[in-house]
């Protein structure tokens, strides 16, 4: 059925601004890269397609053959050149374990720079910790250089006592070298946390208040996560209803395992980084799937494509959310023209119409009024007057429409009537 476009009262929110909004991933690959099934760094390619990335964080790298191929198979492809890794670091960490899974940084090295990365270790696994700044294209002028501390976390899993204990004093290394960083550092902590509720000691630590650096979730959730319907949306694992060639977790979707705790200079955006917080969600998981598999939910949000190839991938979703940055960073890639004011506006026959001074490129994303990214689609557009429509599946509503660009965020906000 189509759908028109229609102006709710005078709402049209434009903002222009000189800002970059940077796409973090954050994805356990599931001892990668173990090849069953075979070639999986061409379905992340499929997943990073969807969804473009700047920084890349995994969990249960194996080799540094592995991170070799996420980077030349599923990031530097299609023409891209602009991705760099961290040096890959065997586990130190109870180094008689003979199954060592190890995190990885992944960045685009046009709009960061890696400064320095450290080990820290611990009874189970290495906590990994990089601090990167911003490719500012004024640095050279204002020498005011914005960094970036990301802790790349894969606590232990399991429930129990011991295993709860274990994820506690994990969370205990990462604070003790969290409060040493500059009072109002940009920090995060992210990973596979395999924590089962906010009651949990690790959660407790991370988030603890009153220390020179604090870390807050950006969601405000009940205290149990594990098998809550309510929290059906936040969801990452599993994607599978049973272990997929006896590889990973089954169960299907019914854990919060994977998140990112922010410093209050993120949340807050005091030192020009802020979490972007409607962006901040499990990709593929709208809430419609609890205990089922991925390819269970509905397509609205995300194609069946990129569900399927979430699938294969890993036991795990992706997290993903953007980091809005007040300024320019260097590396627009394609993005030509995006300094050019863009206006959005309803058109005919369902169409949104976008008017530019120069051509350019970005996202075209539709969010519904709770917050939720219903899908994006990718647009190029040209000198003057462009036309997109809605697609015809959407259900009826109202929408924000926003337009994303490596310098801009444009809003329109609409109603969806058969």
């Amino acid at each position: 059925m189509r759908h028109s476009v229609l102006l709710i009262l005078c709402a049209v929110a434009v903002t222009t601004s000189a800002q970059t909004t940077l796409r973090v991933m954050v994805y356990n690959l599931l001892a990668f890269p173990d090849p069953i099934p075979v070639n999986r760094q061409d379905t992340l390619a499929k997943i990073i397609a969807y969804h473009p990335v700047d920084l890349l964080i995994t969990e249960e790298m194996l080799s540094e053959a592995g991170a070799d191929l996420v980077l030349n198979e599923a990031l530097n492809v299609n023409g891209t050149t602009s991705f760099s890794r961290a040096d890959f670091v065997v586990q130190l960490s109870d180094p008689n374990s003979p199954y060592k899974l190890m995190q990885t940084l992944f960045y685009d090295h046009e709009r960061f720079t890696l400064k320095e990365q450290r080990t820290l270790t611990t009874s189970v696994r290495d906590i990994n910790v990089f601090k990167l700044y911003l490719n500012d294209v004024d640095l050279a002028q204002t020498m005011d250089t914005t960094f970036l501390t990301i802790y790349a976390v894969h606590l232990k899993a399991s429930q129990g006592v011991v295993n709860e204990y274990d994820r506690q004093q994990m969370a205990e290394v990462v604070i003790d070298d969290l409060i040493t960083l500059p009072p109002g550092s940009n920090a995060f902590v992210a990973g596979d946390m395999n924590i089962y509720s906010a009651a949990e000691g690790a959660y407790t630590v991370l988030t603890a208040t009153g220390a020179p650096m604090n870390l807050r979730d950006p969601l405000t959730l009940p205290v149990q996560w594990n098998a809550n319907g309510a929290m059906a949306e936040h969801h990452t694992q599993s994607t599978r209803t049973s272990p997929l060639y006896g590889e990973g977790s089954g169960g299907g979707l019914d854990d919060r395992f994977d998140m990112a705790l922010f410093s209050d200079a993120v949340m807050d955006g005091t030192d020009r980084l802020q979490l972007v917080p409607s962006s901040y969600l499990p990709l593929g998981n709208s809430g419609t799937c609890l205990n089922d598999n991925i390819t269970d939910c509905s397509p609205l949000q995300t194609p069946y494509a990129v569900l399927r190839a979430m699938y294969y991938m890993s036991d795990h979703l992706p997290l993903v959310f953007g980091l809005s940055y007040s300024g320019t960073v260097s590396g627009v890639h394609s993005f030509a023209g995006n300094d050019a004011p863009v206006q959005l506006t309803c058109g005919e026959s369902g169409t949104i119409r976008l008017e530019s001074d120069a051509p350019g490129k970005g996202l075209l994303r539709f969010v519904d009024l709770s917050g939720r990214v219903i899908y994006d689609q990718q647009v190029s557009y040209g000198i003057g007057v462009t036309s997109f429509t809605a697609r015809a599946d959407m259900p009826s509503g109202c929408y924000v429409v926003q337009l994303l660009t490596e310098q801009h965020t444009v809003s329109l906000r609409t109603l969806l009537a058969p």
